[in-house]
């Protein structure tokens, strides 16, 4: 079977999709109310972006996932930029498109709360493997070309991954939690491995 499976409550995507647009407005308040925090308690890389892009495309489609993770991230650096003055990193926009793909591709046929949060680890994981893979790559800072510095760019890179894991996981499972909660009939069921959503092999 291929293709996202139709909802069988109509309220079922308008209501995913303002919940996916709450997430958006979210990315930039929160970016707001963490810019006058000092650094020493800020919480680094704490955002509700990847969240977004993984329920948007699951709950909604691949498309306005992409779209509405782009806007999510676009708003939160031009707060960033207005208050901080810290300039965009462009390859956040390569990056973060691999939530939507990872939510279209896993969680679209699923309301499992593992497979859904293990997914959000997943999703963080990678996020911080790639990168710091590429801060590295780039000469961020002044890492040697060997598989020493390539270490030492992932143990730099554990603060703030803190802050990914948690902002991943804890507004993921709102988000679905909420769309469970007010769409009850809207959630696919849990399909047994190798069986697609109406339980054909």
């Amino acid at each position: 079977m291929t293709g996202d499976p139709a909802p069988p409550n109509p309220r079922s995507r308008p209501t995913a999709l303002a919940l996916a647009v709450a997430g958006v407005l979210l990315a930039g308040l929160l970016s707001l109310a963490f810019s006058d925090l000092p650094a020493a308690v800020k919480p680094w890389n704490l955002s509700v972006v990847g969240a977004v892009g993984l329920f948007a495309a699951a709950r909604v489609g691949l498309l306005p996932g992409l779209g509405l993770t782009a806007l999510a991230l676009a708003l939160k650096d031009a707060v960033v930029y207005l208050t901080t003055g810290m300039e965009p990193y462009p390859p956040s926009y390569l990056y973060f498109p691999g939530y939507a793909v990872l939510g279209w591709a896993l969680l679209r046929r699923t309301g499992s709360p593992v497979r859904i949060g293990a997914t959000a680890v997943g999703a963080s994981l990678l996020f911080f493997l790639v990168s710091n893979f590429v801060s590295w790559v780039e000469h961020a800072l002044p890492y040697d070309d060997s598989l020493a510095g390539l270490l030492h760019s992932y143990a730099a890179g554990l603060p703030f991954y803190t802050g990914t894991l948690l902002g991943d996981v804890g507004f993921t499972a709102a988000l679905f939690a909420a769309h469970a909660a007010l769409c009850p009939a809207a959630v696919p069921a849990v399909v047994p491995a190798g069986r697609d959503s109406e339980g054909t092999r």
